[in-house]
């Protein structure tokens, strides 16, 4: 039976039974009026309803399916209720409602979301029941449907307060810091597994109990004054204090606590979060005692030290740097050095801007080497050497930086007494020489043999070339080295002024001589020229000899050449004594002594001094 034939036979007209004999025509008016009244119902109830066939398309909607989904009734009609179900509720009704058209049910009630035309959704509750002919086959579907977005949204929100306070559970009880509640008469209401693993009391003896079993003696008084600025509904944050554990041990703790206020805002409690910090109390106990001895170091170096920020402000200084400079450094304000006035070792000003603390703050590096003079508020000044180092963080950041200044006043008053005894004894050295060198001349004037006059002046020649070598190792201020540059030329002029029909060129000399090189070297080169002068030249006039003394890769090589025939070393070694002292030179200075005859060239080589 379908709807229509139901509502024929259960309704009649008003104060009428339903008898054969009605006239026709009041009963076709009365069944007018009632289909009038069911469509005027239809249309206004308070629930969406919709009447589709087994495909799913929407016959008929009434005007409340229309407010919900914000379209007119034609723009509906003909589409598919499964076009306006979101996607992700799509499976679910079409499962049900695929049942419904089979006949397995007859209704099914489903909570969905439909679109609207303005592209936003509402939950609906939706009920689909069956509409079937008198042999039941499937005729059509009435669904009513319900909006329940309000419930939907009541429902999330509860779940989201719900899950909202679940996580807060999870983490209080999986914090390791110790989370305790307390109300305003301080008695302890929860605790969790954070606060038993730091204090060592259960849950079970800890709730219910005055907090102060948590305080070490003497320091009860501290709860009345949290508790009173808590019900003033101040926050205490990071409040530092000692509380006992429960085998009596005492540990250092960082307590934050805050208000906790019933529904209606009133202050009921008071919550706290305990941190153990006695790791960091002893970090910092340890860092003190470090600057502590830091301190004292510095204080106990008998040199100026201070350190600076990484502008260059004065950050530290010890009592030292304060007898240097003749003053005592302001700190935060002071820039770059303690000193009073700067001066280059020249006497030119130099600018703190501009002194070596400054260059290794702004350059990033150590400065060595350099040196200064520091001038007092009195006006005295001091010679010293800087040693500036940058001072960086672990990600290698300059945080500021260290200086020591060092006083050379003494090294510099010893370097002058140094030089005047070097000046007097190369002065009494030269003298003792020039001396020796006119005996041996008058000597060998005033000699009646030959043999012994050559052996003479070959003796005054050596000590003149030794001479030569003294004059040039005593008047530098370094004298333990030397460059060839300068060795070589005075030598060489030596040697022209005892054989002046000799043209000795000296050529290229560069290297650096020690003083242990300085004297057999003299010597070698004395015996090599005077050797090539007066046994290779034949034609003083067109021939000449040339000397050199150069630097290759870490050996020096000495090198004489003449114009003349040469001479083999083998044949004349046993008989020449000057080749036989020039040998024994050789070997004293760890050298080679090679002679060529064509060219003819003697070269000596052997180990430069290292740098």
């Amino acid at each position: 039976m379908n709807i229509q034939q139901r509502t024929a036979k259960t309704l009649s007209p008003p104060g009428r039974s339903a008898t054969p004999d009605v006239a026709p025509a009041p009963r076709e008016e009365w069944l007018r009026a009632r289909e009038d009244r069911l469509a005027v119902t239809y249309e206004h109830v308070g629930v969406g309803i919709v009447e589709v066939d087994q495909a799913g398309r929407m016959l008929r909607v009434n005007q409340k399916v229309c407010e919900l989904m914000g379209h007119e009734a034609a723009d509906l009609l003909g589409r598919s209720i499964f076009d306006e179900t979101l996607p992700q509720d799509v499976a679910q009704d079409l499962g049900q409602f695929t049942r419904q058209v089979a006949g397995e049910i007859d209704r099914y009630t489903i909570e969905k979301r439909l679109a609207r035309k303005d592209g936003s959704y509402f939950w609906a509750e939706v009920t689909s029941s069956s509409v079937r002919d008198a042999s039941g086959n499937f005729l059509y579907a009435v669904r009513v449907q319900h909006d329940i977005s309000s419930r939907k949204e009541a429902e999330q929100a509860r779940c989201a307060a719900e899950e909202r306070a679940q996580q807060l559970v999870s983490i209080v009880e999986s914090s390791d810091d110790a989370i305790i509640s307390k109300d305003l008469d301080g008695i302890i209401r929860t605790w969790n597994p954070g606060a038993e693993r730091l204090f060592g009391h259960t849950a079970g003896e800890a709730i219910g109990k005055p907090v102060t079993i948590l305080f070490p003696p003497g320091r009860e008084d501290e709860e009345p004054g949290i508790l009173a600025r808590i019900r003033r509904g101040e926050r205490i944050d990071h409040y530092e204090t000692v509380r006992r554990r429960k085998d009596g041990s005492l540990l250092d703790i960082s307590l934050t606590v805050s208000p906790v206020r019933n529904g209606e805002g009133r202050i009921v409690g008071a919550s706290k979060i305990a941190r153990d910090i006695t790791d960091r109390k002893e970090a910092e106990r340890k860092l003190r005692e470090s600057e502590q001895r830091l301190t004292e170091l510095f204080a106990a170096i008998p040199a100026a030290i201070y350190t600076t920020d990484a502008q260059g402000k004065i950050t530290y200084f010890n009592q030292a740097a304060v007898e240097f400079s003749g003053r005592t450094p302001a700190l935060g304000s002071d820039e770059w050095c303690v000193t009073w006035k700067l001066f280059n070792p020249d006497g030119t000003l130099l600018p703190h801007d501009q002194c070596p603390m400054a260059i290794a703050l702004k350059e990033g590096r150590a400065v060595r080497g350099a040196e200064a003079i520091a001038e007092r508020p009195d006006g005295t000044r001091v010679p010293f050497i800087p040693f500036p180092t940058p001072l960086r963080d672990s990600s290698g950041r300059i945080t500021g930086a260290i200086n020591m200044l060092v006083d050379i006043s003494e090294r510099r008053q010893a370097e002058t007494q140094q030089r005047l005894l070097l000046d007097e004894l190369n002065h009494r050295t030269k003298n003792n020489m020039q001396m020796l060198q006119s005996l041996l001349f008058s000597a060998a004037r005033t000699a009646h043999s030959e043999e012994a006059r050559k052996v003479l002046n070959e003796a005054s020649a050596r000590i003149a070339a030794m001479a030569a070598a003294q004059r040039v190792l005593y008047g530098r201020s370094d004298a333990t080295r030397f460059a060839a540059e300068e060795f070589l030329p005075v030598v060489c002029q030596t040697i022209r002024q005892l054989l002046p029909e000799a043209r000795i060129e000296c050529g290229a000399a560069h290297g650096v001589l020690s003083n242990d090189v300085a004297m057999p070297l003299a010597l070698i080169l004395n015996e090599l020229l005077t050797n090539a002068v007066k046994h290779g030249i034949k034609d003083h006039a067109s021939q000449g000899v040339r000397v050199s003394l150069t630097d290759q890769g870490g050996r020096l090589a000495l090198c004489v050449e003449d114009d003349g025939e040469g001479f083999d070393l083998e044949q004349v070694r046993k008989t020449a004594s000057g080749l036989q002292l020039v040998l024994g030179l050789a070997r004293q200075l760890r050298g080679t002594l090679c002679v060529t005859q064509n060219p003819s060239r003697a070269s000596l080589d052997f180990p430069a001094v290292k740098i």
